[in-house]
């Protein structure tokens, strides 16, 4: 079995909304921004450029970090991958005020959903259970402002 490293964020905006992607040619779940840590990079390093490429989102708040988990990895047409697991580092993000989301070219969409309803747009099962083991951390972000 092969484990890749990833990193990733969940990015608030000030009304408490999270930034979620959507992949092009996928199949239509909503996910949140990660990729791979590329040599040399760091995991938190790692999340902003992969935030930014799918979110278009820079100059980010850094609130906090929100571990590691694993899953196996996503393929296209939303089947789970048998050889191939990843390894995702999650940090959590405050986006600058008002900040419009712009998503890059591998990604369909983006779009900013509210925190408390996210988990029911989350595509995969795996992310979903993980999301529900920071959700008071999220929470707790949303109201400090």
């Amino acid at each position: 079995m092969h484990i890749s490293r990833t990193a990733g964020g969940i990015v608030l905006n000030d009304r408490g909304d999270i930034a979620l992607v959507r992949r092009q040619g996928g199949d239509g779940a909503w996910l949140f921004p990660k990729g791979h840590v590329d040599p040399g990079e760091s995991d938190e390093e790692a999340a902003r450029r992969e935030i930014h490429e799918e979110t278009g989102l820079a100059n980010l708040e850094f609130i906090g970090d929100l571990g590691t988990y694993t899953r196996p990895r996503i393929m296209k047409d939303g089947s789970l991958s048998e050889t191939e697991q990843k390894e995702i580092h999650m940090f959590l993000f405050a986006a600058e005020s008002g900040t419009a989301l712009a998503p890059s070219m591998e990604m369909e969409a983006a779009q900013w959903i509210p925190y408390r309803t996210a988990a029911e747009h989350i595509g995969n099962t795996h992310d979903r259970l993980w999301f529900a083991t920071v959700f008071d951390r999220v929470r707790e972000a949303v109201q400090r402002d």
